[in-house]
């Protein structure tokens, strides 16, 4: 689905088990291999218009997704371990996507116009949650029974919010630009309330670079694991829901200083690198962050040129990647 400059293996390869007998037209488990959709169809009178995936219009063909009926599980392989890697943004080592929408409330539906003139009125969401599992080996199985749950928050957003380079092979488009990264995650601590009362438009630029999706860190696992190369969606009698699932990635290790995975470096990530300070020769997180009360994770990223502390040459190079609040940073600001 969709397209990318990203490698294959940045996402699933293989699909190894499914049953599709009840996955009605949503039935290609193939589907679900390479990045999430950028651009779908529209629908009503948008019938035969190429538009970008959004979090308030996902993919919905069925050369896009693939639906989990009821009783069964699908489950794909990558083809390099999925690590559960301190470098990995927020902690979130792979990503889920299926076709869960934000509802935008009041009667209102996306007909692909200026996303700055609708505004999301609801923290409803269409997701339809399934279990996930994962394994090492194929045989031997672990379960997020609390969550993350798979086609749940965050909805996908296929291109970035970009009007000033719009990609002109989409109909009407003066918005959307570049396909959004597929590796990089979603800030993890934001939900549905976090976008009442903003247009898509803001929306879109809280996700920044990322394409949202549902992330999963195998820290959270018990036992957590350090790697794993399997993942199974299963339908959840619980939930009473079908599943649809659009893709699965990996995420990318980065040391990018956008310790909030907001896609921006600023203030807010200026006091996250003040609580990692070592010092020269200090291996973090240091004495000013104590993973006993907060969360010291970003503290290894914090150490910018990796040399095993966060000090001044760490400062510079934050200083050097600095983008300010709503723009987004670059990514070769470390170079």
């Amino acid at each position: 689905p969709g397209s990318s400059d990203t490698a294959a293996s940045d996402f699933a390869t293989a699909v190894i088990d499914y049953d599709n007998s009840k996955s009605g037209m949503w039935n290609n488990p193939n589907a679900v291999l390479g990045r999430p959709t950028v651009d779908t169809t529209g629908d009503f009178y948008m019938w035969e218009d190429i538009v970008a995936v959004l979090p308030v219009f996902g993919p919905w063909m069925p050369d896009e997704i693939y639906r989990i009926g009821q009783g069964t599980s699908l489950t794909v392989m990558f083809d390099r371990p999925v690590l559960n890697d301190p470098l990995n943004p927020c902690g979130v080592d792979f990503i889920i996507f299926g076709n869960t929408i934000q509802s935008v409330g009041d009667g209102q539906y996306w007909d692909n116009s200026d996303p700055n003139n609708m505004t999301i009125q609801t923290t409803n969401l269409s997701a339809e949650r399934g279990l996930v599992s994962v394994s090492q080996d194929g045989i031997t199985w672990y379960t997020f029974n609390n969550g993350p749950y798979a086609d749940d928050w965050a909805p996908t957003l296929g291109r970035i919010y970009d009007p000033e380079h719009p990609d002109p092979s989409l109909i009407n488009n003066y918005w959307w630009g570049l396909p959004t990264v597929a590796t990089y995650p979603l800030n993890p601590a934001l939900g549905p309330s976090d976008f009442l009362g903003k247009t898509v438009a803001e929306m879109a630029k809280e996700y920044g670079y990322s394409a949202g999706g549902t992330g999963f860190d195998l820290a959270n696992l018990n036992p957590p694991l350090p790697w794993i190369k399997y993942v199974r969606v299963m339908y959840w009698a619980a939930e009473g829901m079908t599943p649809e699932i659009d893709a699965f990635s990996i995420v990318a290790p980065v040391r990018i200083p956008d310790f909030n995975c907001d896609s921006h470096v600023d203030m807010e990530d200026l006091v996250i690198f003040n609580r990692c300070r070592t010092g020269p020769g200090i291996t973090p997180p240091g004495k000013f962050c104590n993973p006993q009360v907060e969360d010291c994770s970003p503290c290894l990223r914090a150490d910018l040129d990796g040399d095993g502390d966060v000090d001044q040459d760490d400062f510079a190079l934050f200083q050097r990647c600095y983008s300010g609040p709503d723009r987004l940073f670059d990514w070769n600001c470390l170079d």
